[in-house]
Formats: structure tokens, sequence, C-alpha cells
């Protein structure tokens, strides 16, 4: 195949997911973070490798952009609640010192354990669903009460069994680089940036409500 065919490959598949994409858990995930919000809970979020990185993009929309003004030019009034958001994967010196005292598959759990309650959220990334120390900090949440979310691919591994909601990307690639045992990653890679779009998204929605409405009783 030459690079044009290979490039509209990469493009074809990614409109196949699109049309296949499971929006379901995406609303069962909008929901979850609604009543995380309105409860004054934390969302904690975890990935590892690039996702780790996806995440730190996700830590600077979910806690500042649905508390900014539509023109950017202010913040909403400091009566509107905000999003307590926490990357489990944010500092290289907590995850090196967790690892080294504790090791690799221990490194978010005994980040999150002491913490999690009833009224947080936990968000786990993982292509595989298998990533051990994914698996074990959602097994700390699910002891604590808290409510999971999961995204992955394949067959979702051990992830889909333990979540509340599980994401499963759908489809299966030919392109180069996400074939054989990494199947699919650059599309799961590349849609989890975007379900972390619609989900701050909608919580802007739902904060600039909150913020309308502060404003009619102000």
């Amino acid at each position: 195949m030459s690079t044009v065919d290979d490039i509209q490959l990469y493009l074809a598949e990614k409109r196949a997911i699109i049309d296949q994409f499971p929006v379901d858990a995406v609303v069962a995930a909008a929901e979850m973070l609604f009543r995380t919000y309105d409860e004054g809970g934390t969302v904690y979020a975890m990935g590892n490798g690039g996702n780790a990185g996806t995440l730190d993009h996700a830590y600077c929309d979910f806690k500042h952009h649905p508390f900014v003004s539509e023109d950017k030019s202010r913040p909403v009034s400091a009566s509107v609640r905000r999003l307590t958001f926490v990357n489990l994967c944010g500092s290289s010196a907590e995850l090196s010192g967790l690892v080294n005292d504790l090791g690799p598959d221990n490194m978010f759990s005994a980040s999150l354990e002491p913490f999690a309650t009833e009224r947080d959220l936990v968000m786990a990334y993982s292509g595989s669903g298998n990533s051990p120390n994914v698996v074990r900090a959602l097994q700390a949440a699910t002891k604590a009460g808290a409510r999971t979310f999961a995204m992955t691919k394949g067959d979702g591994g051990r992830c889909r069994e333990l979540a509340d909601v599980c994401l499963v990307v759908p489809g299966t690639s030919r392109f180069p680089g996400q074939t054989g045992r990494n199947d699919n990653n650059f599309h799961f890679e590349d849609l989890m940036l975007s379900v972390n779009h619609m989900l701050v998204g909608l919580l802007k929605q739902r904060v600039g409500q909150a913020a309308q409405a502060v404003q009619l009783t102000a």
C-alpha cells in the first residue's frame, strides 16, 4: 500500500468506529459525572503511557474549562460549585515513590484507597483492560463504594467486569503500528480524548445552567 492508501485506511477505520461508537456508555458516564459534581465528590483518573499524557490534558479541561464564561473573559460566579479532579498519574515524584515502595501494580490503588468515597467517580483507561495497576485501583474504588468508569478496547478485559460503566472502543485495525497486540490502540487513544471532550462539554453545559440559576436568584 502507498502512504496515501495507509492514511485513507486510518481515516476509513476511524469513520467505521465512530459509526458504531457506544454512545450509551458516554451517556452513562456523563450521568455519573453529573452526580459526582452535584454531590461535591471528586473525580479520580488514571492511565499508563500515552494515556497518562492525555489525562494531563483532561485534568486541565475538567478543572477549568466548565468554569469560565463563554467569551473566556471571566470565571463563573464563585458561588457555583467547582469540580475537584485528581489525576493519579500527574506527579512523577509520587508515582516513582509509590512504585519504589509498593510496586507498580499498586501505584494507583495506594494513592486512591485512603481517599475514595461513595460520592466520587474513578475513571480508568487501559487499552488491554487488564493493566494490573488499573485493575487494582478499580477494585479499591469498588470497595470504597465509588462510581467507576473504564474505557478500553478489544474484549474489555478485567475492566469490563469491574467498572460500573465500561466503554469498549469497537473494531480492529490494519494500520501500521496498531496491529497484533497493539490492535486498534491509536484509535483508542484518539477517542479517549474525544470522550473526555464530550464529558467536559456536557459538564460545562450543566455548570452554565447552574450559573444562570445563581444570576436569577441574585
